[in-house]
């Protein structure tokens, strides 16, 4: 826990120096009790750019492929960060979730899956409204702007939680699931029109 919070400090450092991030939405970091982060996902710059922004540990889903090396693979645990099979339904990873959300902590998941090197936002995976609509666990959705070049301003607006079931009711079904994915692609899209605004 203390390597997590030492690493934010030199991080948030090393990102003032480089990218000199504006957060808009600030307020919205302060939700206490159990959530989901997502956010649009165009580097490896973005965890930490969002860890940055909110003071409680984000437990971070990441790609299995992250945690193939020994080195990567203890820095990732000792973070406690956790690994996700892309495209299997991975129950491990899913029950590992619940239990940080059952324990009102924070995740942290970006929905499509993978980097959009494109720049733009690809379709979502349906992983993050199951969980979150499962465990009745708000959403935190943030838009991240820029491309990360040295000394160019990145942008992070963060939106209001968002409480899935107050959208597609309380029953949980795969319908629920695919209108509550479609839901949270929209609201990453509402976020990337606020940012072309501040």
């Amino acid at each position: 826990m203390l390597l997590y919070y030492f690493l934010r400090f030199i991080g948030t450092i090393i990102i003032n120096l480089l990218f000199f991030p504006k957060i808009v939405g600030k307020k919205n970091t302060k939700i206490k009790g159990k959530c989901i982060v997502i956010s649009n996902h165009t580097s490896m710059w973005d965890p930490l750019i969002i860890v940055i922004a909110f003071r409680r540990h984000i437990y971070w889903m990441g790609k299995i492929e992250l945690f193939k090396s020994r080195f990567s693979r203890i820095f990732f645990r000792l973070v406690r960060a956790f690994p996700v099979r892309r495209g299997e339904g991975d129950l491990t990873a899913i029950r590992h979730a619940f239990s940080i959300l059952r324990k009102d902590k924070i995740i942290g998941m970006f929905p499509e899956g993978k980097r959009a090197k494109t720049g733009k936002t690809e379709k979502f995976e349906p992983g993050t409204s199951m969980i979150a609509l499962k465990n009745n666990a708000p959403i935190i959705p943030i838009y991240i702007k820029g491309n990360y070049k040295f000394f160019r301003r990145i942008k992070l607006v963060i939106g209001e939680p968002i409480l899935l079931s107050d959208y597609v009711g309380k029953k949980y079904n795969p319908e629920a699931v695919t209108k509550a994915t479609k839901l949270l692609e929209d609201k990453i899209q509402d976020l990337e029109k606020k940012a072309q605004q501040v």
